[in-house]
This record gives C-alpha cells, structure tokens and sequence, in this order.
C-alpha cells in the first residue's frame, strides 16, 4: 500500500496522522491508519452526509427488507437487555423507524432522532415521539435514557467523538450504547475489495474494525462489554453467502449449496472478528 503524503487529519481512534492508500474507488481513495480505521478521502461535506438521507430515496431497497431487518433489530436489542432492563431508548438515525418498532414490542419505550424530515415523519406516523436534528442541537435533557442506539451511523459521521459525549450526557449510570457499522477488515470486504457493498462514498465515509470501535468507546467514557462481528442476523441477510458467490467455484454451486456453504463462511467469519457488521455493546458508569 501507498503511503499518503501530506496534511492529514489526526486519526479520531489514535490521533495518528499516518496513512496508507488501500484502495482506489473512482474520484475517491479508502486510506487506512495503523490502528486499523479506513477514512474516505477527499472528506465529504457535512451538508452532502445530511441532504442524502432527506427525501428518503436511500431507504427504497430497505422498505422490501423489513421483516427481516425487524428480527435483525430484535436479536440486537436482546444483547442490550442482557445488560440492562427495558426502560427508555434513544434511535439516533432512526430512518424507517425498524428500531423503533423492535424495541416497543420489546417493552421499550422508543424515541427516535434524525435530521431527515422523511424519517421523523416516518416514524410519528408509527405512533413514536421523534425529534428532527442532530443530536447535539436538540438539548434533550441530560440522564434521561436507559438505552441508545446507534444503527448504520457512525459511518456517516468524519468524527463521531462528539456524538459519543452527547449520548454519554443523555444516558443514565449503568446506561447502554449500541452501535453497529459495516467492518472493513471483514471477510466480505478482502474477497469483494473494490465491490464491497459498505464502501457507497461519498455516504459512508469512515469505517471501524472490532478493535478501533472498541478503543473509540473506551477513550469516549464508556465500557464496551461487547464487541463482536456477524455476517447473518437472518437467512435473506447474509453476507456469508455474498462471500461464496464472489469467487469462481461458489457461482458454480446451486443455490442450496451456495447458502449452506454461505452459513458456514459466515460463522467461521464472524468467530474471527471478520463478520460485516461490527456490533458493540457499551455501559456508561458514574463519572470518578
């Protein structure tokens, strides 16, 4: 890999100003730290990370997947609740309010978040308090939420510390963040390279391994008692399958084989930490 020369912004895991080019996708370079983290170069503006997501275009693929993204969503509040009782959560990003609606029939009483008028709308419709911002701009009052959750967005933000000591501020002692956020040292990623579905710059700009989200959390207050990789929360959603269809002999295969050999990659993959969604579960205790 390439070294990059010049003026670098410090790395938001390890203050780091050292990078190497890994990839190329068109006008766009993926640039990886020592610690592990991927960055987008050039960085996009904030105004084109926020008017994406405004008329709700970007949701039409997701709107066919809800079935499944519910009972994704269910397996990821069950991890939470093994830290903590259903009380109030806090969706940030909460697009179709899929969140939302795993965590109220789950006992939870569910808040959503977005700057996208589309998916607070979305999500009153669904009989849910939601509030339209960003999360700092709101003021919501500060100990007032058990649980947080943070689905598909850090990859959005150049630098999410900020975000992080927002949701600390809001969550009470004992409280629970969780994050999820496509893994660029997954198994996916090193057989699909240029391909792989989690690149979509200038959207996603930034891109954590298990290790660099865990050290992210640990340096924003919080204590990760779960970091952890999947390639399949259902049979429609898996990754695993994606890996055996990306080479030579697995689009060879039926597809019955394809899926059972799919299941199997993925397994192994995630038992390595090379699972496409990295998943974190961290607690916020009292300050010292």
């Amino acid at each position: 890999m390439m070294r990059v020369a010049g003026l670098v912004r410090p790395c938001v895991v390890c203050d780091s100003t050292e990078r190497s080019v890994e990839l190329r996708l068109g006008e766009y370079e993926i640039h990886r730290c020592p610690c592990g983290l991927r960055t987008l170069s050039p960085e996009p503006a904030e105004e084109t990370l926020v008017e994406v997501f405004d008329d709700g275009t970007i949701y039409s693929e997701a709107e066919s997947l809800r079935v499944h993204v519910l009972e994704q969503n269910h397996r990821s509040l069950y991890d939470v609740e093994k830290f903590v009782t259903p009380g109030r959560l806090l969706d940030v990003g909460c697009g179709l309010g899929y969140l939302l609606e795993s965590a109220r029939a789950r006992g939870w009483d569910a808040v959503g978040v977005d700057p996208s008028p589309f998916s607070v709308q979305r999500a009153r419709e669904k009989g849910f308090e939601a509030h339209r911002g960003l999360l700092h701009e709101l003021k919501l009052p500060a100990a007032s939420f058990d649980a947080i959750s943070l689905l598909q967005v850090v990859e959005h933000l150049i630098d999410s510390r900020a975000l992080l000591a927002e949701c600390r501020r809001l969550l009470k002692p004992g409280g629970a963040i969780l994050i999820e956020t496509p893994n660029p040292a997954s198994l996916l990623a090193g057989v699909k390279r240029e391909r792989f579905n989690y690149w979509i710059p200038p959207v996603h700009c930034v891109w954590y391994t298990p290790d660099a989200l865990g050290r992210l959390l640990s340096s924003a207050g919080f204590t990760p008692v779960k970091v952890a990789t999947w390639s399949a929360r259902t049979p429609v959603l898996h990754d695993g399958v994606d890996v055996v269809a990306s080479t030579k002999i697995g689009r060879k295969l039926p597809g019955r084989v394809r899926r059972v050999a799919g299941g199997a990659v993925g397994a192994l993959a995630d038992a390595f930490g090379r699972g496409s969604i990295v998943e974190a579960v961290a607690l916020r205790w009292e300050d010292a």
